[in-house]
Order: C-alpha cells, then sequence, then structure tokens
C-alpha cells in the first residue's frame, strides 16, 4: 500500500497536514491524473466507532446518526483546497454503500468467520467541483448536510424489505446500481 502512495493519517491534523501535502505535491508533480478516495469518517462504522460518533454528537449538540458516522471535515476541505489550487481536481464522487443482509466490519470478519454480504448496492453521484463551495466553512457545511442526507438515504434504504431494496433516484433500480459501481471502480483504476 505504501508503494501505491496511500496516506496513512494519525487522524490528528496537526501532525497528518504535511504529510497529506507531501502527498498532494507528489501527485501534482508527477503530472499523472490520479484520484484520491477518502472516507471522511475516518474509519468503519463499528461499535466503538459508533460509540464515538455518539459521544461527539452529544459533546456538539449533533443528532445521533444510526447508519453514518459523523465525517470529520478538517482533512476533507484541506485535500479539496489545495486540489482546486494545484487546479487538479474536476469532480468529487459521492458514493453511498447499502448492504442487502449483512455488514462486513472488517477483514477479519470476512477472511476468518466467512461474513459476506450477497447483495451489495451502489449509488455513485457525479459531482462537479465547480458546484461546491469555496469557502472553507461553507464546504466543511456542505459535508456535513452530504451526511445528513446520506443518514436519510440510508434510513428509507433499510426500511425496506430486503427483497425490495434500492436507493431512491437511481434510474432503472440495481442494474443501473451495479452498472454505474462498476464504472465507477473501473475509472477508480484506469483513469
Amino acid at each position: 500500500m505504501g508503494s501505491s502512495s496511500y496516506i496513512f493519517l494519525d487522524r490528528h491534523f496537526d501532525t497528518d497536514q504535511s504529510h497529506i501535502q507531501k502527498i498532494l505535491d507528489y501527485f501534482a508533480r508527477v503530472g499523472y491524473n490520479y484520484q484520491i478516495l477518502l472516507y471522511p469518517e475516518g474509519t468503519d462504522k463499528c461499535p466503538l466507532a459508533t460509540e464515538r460518533s455518539r459521544l461527539y454528537a452529544k459533546k456538539h449538540g449533533l443528532v445521533h446518526y444510526e447508519y453514518v458516522l459523523h465525517p470529520r471535515t478538517t482533512g476533507f476541505v484541506y485535500i479539496i483546497q489545495n486540489m482546486r489550487k494545484d487546479k487538479y481536481i474536476d469532480y468529487v464522487y459521492d458514493v453511498t454503500v447499502g448492504f442487502g443482509d449483512c455488514i462486513v466490519q472488517s477483514e477479519v470478519d470476512f477472511a476468518c468467520q466467512g461474513v459476506c454480504p450477497k447483495e451489495v448496492y451502489y449509488q455513485v453521484r457525479k459531482l462537479k467541483i465547480e458546484d461546491l463551495p469555496t469557502d472553507h466553512d461553507e464546504l466543511a457545511q456542505w459535508l456535513v448536510n452530504l451526511w445528513k442526507e446520506k443518514e436519510e438515504k440510508l434510513r428509507q434504504f433499510y426500511s425496506l424489505p430486503r427483497e425490495t431494496r434500492h436507493f431512491e433516484n437511481t434510474p432503472n433500480g440495481v442494474d443501473h446500481e451495479v452498472r454505474i459501481a462498476c464504472l465507477f471502480c473501473r475509472n477508480c483504476y484506469y483513469k
């Protein structure tokens, strides 16, 4: 993963900022198109992370989410603003994932316990960078609002009977969701 220039973080922006900047500078210098896959939640939604998110929400007077964790906006805003400055970003892809029957919480679940969802649903939206706010605080709020939308989207998804689950406003239902997910994955690897 290190040879692929994965960005490993300490999750403390004061120490991560210089590392992120070095990687962004490197990507800009090499002159190749690149994509960054960023999880603003900072981790997966395991019970420990869910409890931390609940405590964070309580401390800051926010609603506790059932399906997502509160996003960490600082790193997201920093990366987007720096990529904008270098004119090295055209789109942000918003990916929402829903599972039909079970959720894999870790590699251990998958490899050792054989936990593997039979159905995975993706909704991928391609957003023009020009449509995102340019102000630091407004961009952070945009991400917070996006996560509120994800919470509601997933609430609706999981309220449906398993055999009819789908994301609303996704043309042609599951077939389109799978096709879009395949195109998204292909573009991540072969841009």
